[in-house]
């Protein structure tokens, strides 16, 4: 049951000044009852009193404390605090003698006395008419802090969205959006297009008015620019979207946002985000990432091969030792490969080899997502990071850390996983490496795109740009070899054979969540764990949604001793398989991580993600989802011991080459696709009807030709 309490705030315990979050020790006025407060507190200032809206809870590291869901400060009244208050930071010149003498003049409540009618300093026996204007000046910089507060609650902004305008902002936050609602649009990371419409709407911009038609467009070019997977729209296309909107104000509206570069042009492209940038970004440091290294005699690196050999019972093949050979002859380098090519033992070669001939480089391996690096790391014996970490990035702000500024210190590179690297991410990573830094990416040019717009990895592989080393034969010869073949068979649009961990349960789709269910009950716990099912959508019978639910009352369902928490219409349980869906670096956890529910207290869930513990609050319940069944662009950079996937009719217009490759090379020993077996093999000839439109190509050969 929400309370209000009036508090003076003693002294901050922790606060990250970044979103806002702090935890304070405070003392009621009333009763002098001392407690803990913890929540969102706009530049919190000790010994000042508070008005704190919200609960008492029990937190489960940290025991009882009051949530505060929304606090304001309030003008104190009390002596002592009236005292500190007039002779503090916000009134210079106002010592203690004066600040006494106010309050002794003009009593308990002088502070809101003086606020309402200034000219009451006037009965202060020889009061200069300075320090009244800086007295006056300090209390209506104070409340009207406080109003502006209130008003954007009233505007219907969320605490989020209030922290975001009054960190970027400060104390012109109200001012800023009275004279432009659209500013935030455009300046500020996080703050969306419905958010700037609800300020325009509070501050009564007019219908017509050209900022909401520019508000507009912005956001229909980013949205298509993460749908499409395009780092531009061709302006024909966009014009079209607009084809009900008056040309001439179309066309003034989208100059303006050119101009303001808020929208970037060429050659009637469109680019949004940073992606025009981005890609001449990419192609001037790739360009300079090729480079003459030191001659390694050929020779001396095939005794060094031979070593590994011997140290690691294996045996390459001549493509092998041609990619090992290439990341020693030259700066950078690519390796290609499907699953069960012998991508990792390569790499664990050139691994072996690096640190014995260059004991003193530093090699840094990294991948897209956590689940990505922690397989890298597992599967090398090496140390490995996500791009993210590795870079420093910055939630509340989207900016790394590491850049041109501040360059990573390192000398060798390798990056697995490249295929899943957007536009964006690799030209931050490009820009964060030192010129002598040598590259090697490592990826699957059959798997599906980034997720964010652009094809790096398949355009890259088209310039040339660096030597390319494919990995065709199939080396996995254990339970699941006959995974590896399957991919094989529809990568190159062969017939496939279902056999040798790879099996087909042909069913109808009323009939295929009965058949799921009644082949996981038939595991062990253990085996569960090590279990995952793969949808291509999240809607419909057998959707990731449906499956999910039924998975939990099969697996986890409600039990007395097990704690449970609703959140929107979903229920999260003790023991549920849960995965993360934003990055959250400072708790080491990343999009895509997949941990257990450990506990529930309080209004908050703790998930056990394996190396790290981490507790939501329901406030950040969205950053969670179920995890019995998982889209298939979720899974990607993940290997699963037992995969099943689902293929049904309902689906078909989402089923191609590259998504069905992508989701039957997730399982390493079981592979079960369940469903409707002429589907499957129809639309594993379907190549996908759109090619992600990028300038990149163009741009890395322009930059060659002027180097």
């Amino acid at each position: 049951m929400s309370e209000i309490l009036h508090a003076k705030l003693d002294f901050i315990i922790f606060e990250n000044a970044q979103n806002h979050y702090v935890v304070a020790s405070f003392e009621e006025l009333g009763d002098y009852h001392e407690f803990t407060g913890a929540g969102r507190i706009v530049d919190p200032k000790e010994e000042t009193e508070y008005e704190l809206e919200g609960e008492y809870v029990t937190h489960p590291k940290y025991g009882s404390q009051f949530r505060i869901d929304r606090a304001r400060m309030i003008l104190p009244t009390k002596r002592e605090a009236v005292v500190h208050f007039l002779s503090g930071d916000n009134f210079p010149t106002i010592g203690k003698k004066s600040a006494e003498t106010i309050y002794e003049t003009l009593g308990d409540d002088c502070l809101e006395k003086i606020r309402k009618d200034p000219h009451i300093l006037s009965q202060i026996p020889r009061f200069p008419e300075k320090k009244i204007e800086i007295i006056t000046d300090g209390i209506a910089r104070f409340t009207g802090y406080n109003d502006n507060y209130l008003k954007l609650v009233e505007y219907g902004l969320s605490e989020r969205q209030i922290a975001l305008l009054e960190a970027a902002y400060e104390e012109d936050a109200l001012k800023t959006i009275t004279e432009d609602p659209f500013r935030p649009l455009y300046e500020i990371y996080g703050f969306g297009y419905k958010g700037a419409l609800k300020l325009a709407d509070a501050v009564h911009i007019p219908q017509d008015d050209l900022r909401r038609l520019e508000a507009m467009i912005y956001e229909m070019c980013r949205q298509m620019a993460m749908n499409s997977g395009n780092t531009y729209i061709p302006y024909p296309i966009l014009q079209d979207r607009f084809k009900n909107v008056r040309p001439e104000a179309f066309e003034e509206a989208l100059t303006n946002l050119i101009t303001h570069e808020h929208l970037q042009s060429e050659k009637e492209k469109i680019f949004p985000f940073s992606l025009y940038e981005d890609e001449i970004v990419i192609a001037q440091h790739l360009n300079d990432h090729v480079f003459e290294v030191e001659t390694v005699d050929p020779e001396e690196i095939d005794e060094k091969i031979s070593e590994v050999e011997f140290l690691l019972n294996i045996e390459y093949d001549d493509i092998q030792k041609k990619a090992i050979h290439a990341f020693f002859d030259h700066s950078a380098s690519i390796l290609n490969g499907g699953p069960g090519t012998g991508k990792t033992t390569t790499v664990k070669g050139i691994l072996q080899i690096a640190k014995t001939m260059y004991p003193d480089a530093v090699i840094q391996l990294c991948a897209p997502t956590g689940r990505a690096s922690k397989r890298l790391s597992q599967l090398s014996d090496n140390d490995s990071k996500t791009i993210h970490s590795l870079l420093k990035w910055n939630l509340e702000d989207n900016h790394f850390g590491k850049n041109e500024k501040d360059p990573l210190d390192i000398d060798f590179l390798i990056v697995d996983e490249f295929s899943m690297v957007d536009t964006h991410l690799f030209a931050s990573l490009l820009k964060a490496l030192p010129p002598h830094c040598r590259i090697l990416l490592i990826g699957d040019e059959d798997q599906l795109e980034s997720v964010g717009p652009g094809k790096v990895f398949s355009d890259l592989i088209e310039t040339n740009i660096f030597p390319i080393v494919h990995l065709e034969k199939i080396f996995r010869q254990s339970k699941g070899s006959g995974i590896a073949l399957l991919a094989r068979d529809i990568r190159d649009e062969k017939k496939v054979d279902f056999g040798d961990g790879a099996s087909f349960i042909e069913r109808k789709p009323e009939h295929i969540l009965e058949t799921l269910m009644k082949e996981v009950s038939a595991y062990d716990e253990d085996e569960r764990a090590a279990l995952q099912i793969i949808a291509p959508m999240y809607k419909g019978r057998v959707g990731i949604d449906a499956i999910n639910a039924a998975m939990q009352q099969l697996i986890n369902p409600p039990a007395p001793h097990k704690k449970q928490m609703k959140a929107g219409t979903v229920w999260f349980r003790e023991g549920d398989k849960v995965m993360l869906q934003k990055n959250l670096p400072d708790d080491d956890v990343y999009n895509g991580d997949i941990g257990y529910i450990s506990g529930i207290h309080d209004h908050v869930i703790t998930v056990d993600f394996g190396t790290q513990i981490v507790d939501f609050t329901k406030d950040f319940l969205y950053y969670l989802t179920h995890a019995y069944c998982i889209s298939v662009h979720k899974s990607q950079g993940s290997e699963y011991e037992t995969v099943y996937c689902i293929v049904e009719p309902q689906t078909a217009r989402m089923l191609n080459k590259k998504l069905l490759y992508t989701a039957v090379s997730r399982a390493k020993k079981q592979l079960f696709v369940i469903g409707d077996e002429k589907l499957f093999e129809r639309q594993i000839r379907l190549k996908q009807s759109h090619i992600r439109l990028t300038m990149l190509k163009e741009r890395i050969r322009a930059a060659q030709k002027n180097a």
